[in-house]
């Protein structure tokens, strides 16, 4: 019989390597992803704002093509104070709720918790589609919704709503936040 194979350096070297602690540190501070869902309540007002916003865009490239002329530029100023009203109506007429990922095996559990009934594995869901979903938005709410309350929404909103309701929570659970170095992140000099 072999010994095991460790891979771990040594921890007098690891304790001596002031690199390595501050990057623990940053790692072990890292928060959790988080996932915002808006939910407005006047469809009008939405529109406005997605207006104003393409409105603004579009004063904003062609003031930033004809840098000369003064009358786009005073357009794209306009534009964008406007832009900034419809936001501040916007805002003030949605409401936001936040998601996080849960920690460690959590999501594991809550699963384990909410096993999928017979006919529902065999169309293939992992979870119970009747109880998951509310338990799922209840703890991962970061606004402390309580898993009644996640159900009185689920089952009173309509279909879309509830579909957006769920994937946030879902979303927050397999929120990608690192890469394998292929291009995409920071480059060094």
């Amino acid at each position: 019989m072999s010994a095991a194979v460790h891979n771990e350096p040594p921890a007098a070297a690891v304790a001596a390597d002031a690199h390595w602690t501050a990057k623990m540190a940053r790692l072990r501070s890292r928060k959790a992803a988080e996932v915002p869902l808006y939910l407005w309540q006047d469809q009008a007002v939405r529109d406005a704002f997605e207006e104003a916003l393409r409105k603004a865009r579009t004063a904003r490239q062609l003031a930033d093509g004809d840098k000369a002329n003064r009358a786009l530029a005073k357009e794209a100023v306009e534009a964008e104070a406007a832009l900034e009203e419809a936001r501040a109506t916007y805002e003030a007429d949605c409401e936001v709720l936040t998601f996080r990922a849960l920690p460690g095996e959590a999501f594991a559990e809550l699963i384990k918790k909410h096993p999928a009934t017979e006919d529902q594995a065999e169309a293939g869901s992992d979870w119970n589609e009747d109880t998951f979903p509310a338990a799922l938005v209840s703890a991962a709410s970061v606004d402390g919704m309580s898993e009644e309350d996640a159900a009185e929404l689920l089952a009173e909103w309509g279909m879309a709503d509830r579909v957006e309701l769920f994937q946030a929570a879902l979303a927050a659970q397999q929120a990608k936040r690192s890469d394998w170095g292929k291009g995409s992140g920071p480059t060094r000099s």
